[in-house]
């Protein structure tokens, strides 16, 4: 096992004649959502997470200055934002179950990961697979020896359905 690996982020924008640019290039050190305080590095065995990048709105303002969200607290989702967030799971952490009032958009980069229901029904998920997760109480269980490293973004959802 090892530290999970920095995520470059790249982000571009404007400049004040409307030209593009690249605003941002940076290397974002995960960091262990689960400490209480100011977010710390990940080590080695913990979970780690990237937020790359929240937007301001729905629709975002692509004219006004973004704010790096990475290594603030923050909720896993808000009702007015999209997120785009890396989470490394590591080996043999205990899967918390839990639900988000968002429609969540998963994406395996490396590795393979169990994704277990409230009911206990599980799928394992590979590599390359997608999961479209839309409000339900679930865990993610890596039971392998090696990080499993997703890619998550998540948009609100109506709150007013029973969930």
């Amino acid at each position: 096992m090892s530290l999970p690996p920095t995520v470059r982020r790249v982000v571009t924008g404007h400049n004040e004649k409307g030209e593009a640019i690249f605003d941002s290039d940076s290397q974002l050190c995960p960091y262990n959502p689960m400490k209480p305080g100011t977010p710390e590095p990940a080590k080695e065995g913990e979970m780690g997470f990237v937020t790359v990048f929240r937007t301001a709105g729905i629709p975002d303002d692509n004219t006004s200055p973004w704010v790096d969200m990475h290594n603030k607290i923050v909720n896993l989702v808000e009702k007015d934002n999209v997120t785009l967030r890396i989470v490394d799971f590591a080996p043999g952490l205990p899967g918390l179950m839990h639900r988000t009032i968002s429609v969540d958009f998963g994406i395996v980069l490396n590795g393979e990961i169990e994704l277990e229901l409230d009911n206990g029904v599980i799928k394992v998920m590979k590599q390359h697979d997608i999961v479209v997760q839309r409000g339900t109480i679930h865990s993610w269980n890596n039971k392998g020896s090696e990080t499993v490293r997703m890619l998550f973004v998540l948009l609100p959802a109506d709150p007013r359905r029973e969930q």
